[in-house]
């Protein structure tokens, strides 16, 4: 794996972890540190590196470093990965909490794998500036426990999975604002906040930070009109389970061409002209329309879920929408599908679980005879 890396040009100065003067000697200049680790027997680390882990972690200033593990050890098909329920994982991961520009790979090295993870590891490396670094670190600080950051896709996700909650979760007001300062000077391309327990009243505090291409506000308590009012250019917007009772799409940014809105109380959608027409997938999955208005003039739609809803019947209008390819119709109160649905020219998938035992059979052998991929129920039958 040095060699590996050697050979794409990269310098590396080379310590052995168990060495007694390897702390002594310090690394002042490097921002990016690799440990390679062996294996136990049982995916397992040794007590010894983890005392030594403890004590680079208490001379050294990681405050200005990126940590990436490599575990070393047997590869066979049953454990050919890092798995995250591993010893190994779980003690790597809690030695390296204050490390927030930090990355456990889930390959393990052997001659077969050394190549691809040296260029795994050079690619975050080229992805990750030293501000990048900083504030990662300085997010960790703050939240104890560090979020998970792709550096290559640009994802920043404070869901931890260890509570089921948000990182930010429970955060002071001050608190909130600095994670907001280091998440601004990050510029996430992808920026994820799910059950943090936020409401409207977080938004000021968390406005400088939202200025990702896609953000996903799922199981909060935020409503469109709010979240609106500090928005960047964000174009994929998730805002599933926020206990919506209706959505204006009037508030929302230009930008948005994505909108995921399912699991909520929706019993209004009302998507006005200039800001339909740029929406190109809408999912309104699993709320309480009984009815849907859709404007004439929105034609870029390609995507569609009205399913598990009181829908009994589809706008004529949602006819106009030549470039829809996916319509979802699950457990809606439809009986019988519109005639122009078998004239729309898109159309690759329809969803139609749960009530295709009401639906004239005329028109499931119609639907047949179209290049329509038809999802049912598990184990039901088309005949």
């Amino acid at each position: 794996m040095l060699d590996a890396l050697h050979r794409q040009g990269v310098g590396i100065v080379f310590r052995r972890l168990l060495e007694r003067e390897a702390f002594s000697r310090g690394l002042p200049h490097h921002l990016h540190v690799v440990f390679i680790l062996p294996l136990l027997g049982d995916n397992d680390l040794s007590d010894a590196l983890c005392a030594r882990l403890q004590r680079w972690l208490s001379t050294e200033d990681h405050g200005n470093r990126a940590v990436y593990v490599v575990a070393h050890g047997d590869r066979h098909v049953s454990d050919e990965f890092v798995s995250h329920d591993t010893p190994f994982s779980a003690k790597v991961r809690n030695l390296f909490r204050p490390v927030g520009a930090f990355t456990l790979h889930d390959a393990k090295l052997d001659r077969y794998t050394a190549v691809p993870l040296s260029e795994e590891i050079l690619r975050g490396v080229r992805a990750m500036s030293a501000s990048d670094i900083q504030q990662l670190n300085e997010i960790a600080r703050l939240t104890v426990t560090p979020p998970l950051w792709q550096p290559n896709k640009r994802i920043l996700d404070f869901y931890d999975q260890s509570t089921g909650y948000s990182l930010l979760r429970n955060q002071e007001r001050d608190t909130l604002r600095r994670i907001a300062a280091c998440v601004s000077a990050l510029e996430p391309r992808i920026l994820k906040i799910n059950n943090a327990g936020l409401d409207d009243g977080a938004l000021p505090d968390m406005a400088c930070a939202l200025r990702a291409q896609v953000i996903d506000f799922g199981s909060n308590g935020f409503t469109l009109d709010g979240a609106a009012r500090v928005l960047g250019e964000c174009r994929w917007l998730g805002f599933a389970a926020n206990g919506l009772a209706r959505a204006d799409l009037s508030m929302l940014p230009p930008s948005i061409e994505h909108l995921y809105v399912q699991k909520n109380r929706l019993r209004e959608f009302v998507p006005v002209p200039e800001h339909a027409a740029r929406l190109k997938s809408v999912s309104l999955y699993r709320n309480d329309l009984i009815s849907l208005e859709w404007p004439a003039d929105q034609t870029a739609i390609e995507r569609l879920n009205v399913g598990a809803n009181p829908l009994d019947q589809l706008p004529e209008t949602l006819s106009n929408c030549l470039s829809l390819e996916s319509l979802g119709l699950a457990r809606t109160a439809i009986k019988r599908l519109p005639d122009w649905m078998f004239c729309l020219p898109g159309l690759r998938e329809l969803d139609i679980s749960y009530i295709e035992d009401v639906i004239p059979a005329s028109q499931l052998k119609k639907l047949r005879q179209l290049p329509v991929s038809l999802i049912t129920r598990p184990g039901y039958i088309v005949s």
